[in-house]
């Protein structure tokens, strides 16, 4: 009989990959007699299960012999089930029942208890709240070289702000390494906390990778996608990912994994190895991983263009070309090749696309390691470790570069047209350094490592004391050193020596020296930060109740932290800050199985309030309430109360760069972009932590044997948020909102900021330097018109400027059916409906929706599929949905067509068809998007941080991908 494998009897509500069918715990007590868990015990070799008070029938289809490697073989080594039960009753139940019976009162005994994201009480599972779970065997059939790839296929969570795809949207500008980070709500990658068996993690002071610790090295991950702030503090607003870490493991697993485009323009790979031991005291674990994803340049996808003329749309492509367009008097004129003299056609141009070459997304590589220890002491103390290290390194292949500038006749190979009046000062030439310009990848690498130690100690009754101590370290290196060097180049321009000045008629008559000159420019963003954080907590029973007992928890959590910008440069800087905060968090049943009545067979509440005393930026309390009722058997309603805050990162206040910045943005009438001058991202010394108010309501569903159903409302309401606005190049579509700011400026009083600011500076910085990007106009301060209407300003500082509110529904569906003695069918659907997302741009603005709005939280996403299991084999097809929806940065606004993906996976365990001496030798098969859909067409302009005609927040511009991969244990 089928066990348990991909798509069986384990609860697998939510799909959230191809490969990825995840589990919702049911919200409630946890205590002896709640988890669905199993673990290997060395010392008696059984397991222990338990039920979730009597309700959690793990009905297994598989003789009695097989149950240990069913249920806590090298595929699925750890469970967590929602209750009430999904399994069906199978053939042989009876006998497994029994088996089931004696193990739970083996658990029992045992007196072992887990904590579970949410909650702060050993064996209580956050009430009022639902808690998706990747466990091992999601993990393993994910189809993802990373675990912050895996996550990120959760539908309530969007690829905006810190993402390799792209870093155009708010808080891109912070991403100096193209990292990944975890989004829930699409409410900034700030709002998500991201823990490590429920400890705070290093960080860069921006936002942290699960990637970071190996696939290999990780149980379980727990999403709980609820403002949780009044159990872990800062930056749970919006909810909290935690990486369970590996204590199980009992010997040897190794993997390897290569996936590729059908044309090899994209590839990847992913090994790793494991090693485990559990002993009658404890258990000792390691995990490395090396992954690679290659890069995708934009050249190979026809829909990153900026010409968008064959879908419709307008022609982004810009007149910085090589050969170059010569504008004189106002006039342009298209240059030849090698341009020695003679008549120009004016108002002509050459028109090219110096972004089309540049990566969508960067070369990346990861080196991981982590590892787990558990020792007792003596009875009742136990010594605890989790530790980790990883290196990511990366490579880009940025933009050629490009320029307007003024050619001299003091010029060594100046050239006066016809139409040129001798001494009227030379004429501008826009101008693409393809030709010249050296390649110069944009790269670096990032390093993350923290070792926790901790101690567990029984006190007395069921009291036990819980503390930890971590320590660790962030690095983050990244810049070019072949830049344009704006001086050199006016040098070599003014230069009337032919060995030292640059030909811009293609005359290739510039000297390699000059060239040189030109280009030794250095762009670079060093930072390094340090961590300490220490926590201690007691939890256990404070009374009893008919209904149950009522537990308590209570704790201290303190935190140091020191980020060092531009380490080692002369504009280095270091800021520091430490946190000291209380917990306390109850847990009353007031019915349970004791003393359960008609329409009350479950009733329980928790409460929870924390203080955050921070030693810059003030002190806050976050209370939060949680309610469970379950009226009969089938029907659980729930739910929550709460606020959140989130604290602003060192480099929000201070910033990364102090320049003025000139960029092209989106014109939102359609037209030529618009060049706008923006203050760097900081100082801002007055900004305050962002704060939320957020509830839930929902119920949990088992109508017929083996269909489970979840339906969650949630309510977000957000204020003070922070916008950084320094890498949004379509702000201008907004700037109706910021009206009677100074956020934004047209005209004169932009005029008088740029000159105020390039001059004096912002917050005591002194005069600041104009830094154009991607050959951006300056005429404002060159050549201002007489009305000032070539001047725009916005400030690209992180300011509390809005507020939102959010509201929306997340749906899980599950249905199970056993097909003979030897088939098994899984099928799973979940997804996020949002309802409303309204937006105040300023304190007391008006709110506008934005719901469904490109860059935007969007209106529908989901993800489902069927699973088929066959004794060692096992089929999956799943698919995707990304609703349509509106582009507003264009006027008049247009629709986004739905984005929909069908993707293909198999696996056979070959050591259960052949007789190899293995626990496991698993070959598994993929087919991502199936049909190669490209992503719909979108119009928008290419930037630096991204690319054009296709939206990278929402869409895969990879297409169809192939892999395969083998697995095994011993």
């Amino acid at each position: 009989m089928p066990g348990p494998t991909r798509g069986s009897a384990i609860s697998q509500i939510s799909s959230s990959t191809p490969l990825l069918g995840s589990r919702s715990v049911g919200a409630g007590a946890m205590d002896q007699g709640s988890i669905c868990h199993c673990r290997i015990e060395a010392k008696r070799s059984r397991i222990t299960t338990a039920r979730h008070r009597g309700r959690c029938n793990m009905s297994v289809r598989l003789a009695k012999p097989n149950l240990w490697k069913l249920l806590c073989g090298a595929s699925l080594s750890s469970m967590l089930c929602a209750s009430p039960a999904l399994a069906q009753d199978a053939p042989d139940d009876q006998e497994q029942q029994a088996s089931s019976e004696q193990t739970t009162q083996a658990a029992a005994s045992d007196g072992n208890t887990i904590i579970v994201t949410g909650s702060r009480i050993a064996g209580v599972a956050p009430v009022g709240a639902i808690v998706t779970t990747l466990g091992r065997d999601e993990i393993e059939s994910a189809g993802q070289v990373t675990l912050d790839r895996m996550i990120k296929e959760l539908p309530q969570v969007f690829d905006i702000g810190f993402s390799d795809n792209s870093r155009a949207q708010n808080a891109g500008n912070g991403n100096a390494t193209w990292s990944n980070s975890i989004n829930l709500r699409g409410l900034g990658p700030f709002a998500t906390l991201i823990l490590l068996d429920g400890h705070r993690m290093t960080t860069n002071g921006r936002a942290i990778s699960p990637s970071v610790i190996p696939t290999l090295g990780v149980e379980r991950v727990e999403v709980i996608a609820d403002g949780t702030s009044a159990i872990y503090g800062s930056d749970a607003v919006a909810g909290v990912v935690n990486l369970i870490p590996r204590r199980n493991l009992n010997g040897v697993e190794a993997f390897a994994r290569l996936g590729s485009t059908g044309n090899g323009d994209f590839w990847e790979w992913n090994a790793g190895l494991a090693l485990g031991k559990t002993f009658d005291r404890g258990q000792v674990m390691v995990a490395y991983e090396h992954a690679f994803r290659s890069n995708l340049n934009g050249a190979d996808r026809d829909f990153n263009t900026s010409d968008l003329t064959p879908w419709g749309g307008p022609d982004y492509r810009v007149n910085q070309c090589s050969p170059g367009t010569l504008i004189y008097g106002g006039t342009t004129y298209a240059l030849p090749d090698q341009y020695t003299g003679g008549p120009l056609q004016a108002g002509t141009k050459n028109v090219c696309d110096p972004l089309a070459d540049q990566d969508l997304f960067p070369e990346q590589k990861y080196d991981s390691v982590n590892g787990t220890a558990t020792f007792e002491v003596f009875s009742g103390v136990e010594l605890l470790f989790d530790g980790y290290y990883n290196r990511r390194d990366f490579k880009r292949i940025a933009n050629t570069i490009t320029a307007t500038f003024t050619v001299p006749e003091t010029n060594a190979f100046f050239v006066a047209p016809p139409f040129y009046t001798p001494g009227s000062g030379g004429y501008q030439i826009a101008y693409n350094f393809a030709d010249e310009s050296p390649t110069d990848p944009y790269r670096g690498y990032q390093t993350n490592w923290q070792v926790t130690p901790g101690l567990r100690a029984s006190l007395f009754g069921d009291w036990k004391f819980e503390g930890k101590f971590g320590y660790g370290k962030a690095e983050d290196r990244a810049g070019n050193t072949q830049g344009l060097n704006t001086a050199g180049l006016n040098a070599a321009l003014a230069s009337s020596n032919p060995a030292t000045a640059f030909d811009p008629y293609g005359g290739g008559r510039t000297t390699d020296a000059t060239i040189a000159t030109i280009f030794n420019g250095e762009g670079t963003f060093p930072l390094n930060a340090k961590f300490t954080t220490w926590q201690g907590g007691v939890n256990g029973t404070l009374l009893a109740l008919p209904g149950g007992d009522v537990k308590l928890a209570v704790g201290y959590e303190g935190q140091d932290f020191s980020q060092t910008l531009n380490s080692g440069l002369p504009t280095e800087n270091t800021h520091s800050r430490q946190v000291n905060s209380g917990y306390a968090e109850a847990h009353v049943p007031i019915f349970g199985p004791e003393n359960a009545i008609a329409g009350f067979q479950d009733l329980e509440l928790t409460a929870a309030v924390r203080y955050d005393d921070y030693s810059d930026v003030g002190n806050t309390t976050n209370p939060k309430f949680g309610i469970n009722w379950v009226p009969f058997d089938g029907l659980k309603l729930r739910g929550s109360y709460g606020t959140s805050f989130r604290a602003p990162t060192f480099p929000e206040i201070f910033g990364n760069s102090s320049r003025l910045y000139v960029q092209n943005h989106q014109n939102p009438t359609g037209g030529a972009a618009i060049p706008v001058f923006k203050i760097g991202s900081g100082p801002n010394p007055d900004l305050g932590p962002e704060t939320a108010t957020t509830w839930t309501v929902g119920a949990d569903i088992t109508p017929v044997s083996g269909l489970t159903v979840n339906l969650t409302y949630f309510n977000i309401a957000y204020e003070n948020t922070i916008a950084g606005l320094l890498s949004n190049l379509s702000i201008l579509t907004y700037a109706d909102e910021y009206a009677g700011t100074d956020v934004i400026l047209f005209g004169k009083a932009a005029y008088d900021r740029i000159v105020d600011i390039r001059d004096n500076g912002i917050a005591g910085t002194g005069p600041i330097s104009v830094f154009p990007i991607a050959g951006a106009s300056t005429a404002c301060l060159d050549a201002p018109l007489p009305d000032y209407s070539n001047c725009v300003y916005a400030d690209g500082r992180s300011l509390n400027l809005g507020r939102s509110q959010m509201t929306g529904i997340d749906f899980n569906a599950q249905y199970i059916a056993y097909v003979g003695d030897m088939d098994t069918l899984t099928f799973f659907v979940n997804g996020t409906y949002l309802i409303d997302y309204d937006v105040a741009f300023t304190p007391g603005g008006d709110f506008v929706s934005l719901k469904n709005k490109i860059y935007n939280p969007l209106t529908f996403k989901a993800r489902g599929g069927v699973a088929w299991d066959r004794g060692p084999f096992n089929l999956r097809a799943t698919f995707q949905h990304v609703g349509g929806y509106t582009n507003d940065i264009v006027n008049p606004t247009e629709k986004v067509k739905s984005y929909d993906l069908i993707d293909l996976a198999g696996s056979w365990n070959i050591a259960d068809t052949l007789d190899l001496g293995l626990d496991r030798l698993l070959l598994g098969i993929e087919v991502r998007n199936l049909f190669d859909t490209d992503p719909p067409y979108v119009n928008s302009r290419q930037g630096q941080n991204s690319g054009g005609g296709y939206d990278p927040t929402v869409t895969n511009p990879i297409g169809r991908e192939f892999a395969v991969s083998l697995r095994t244990s011993f």
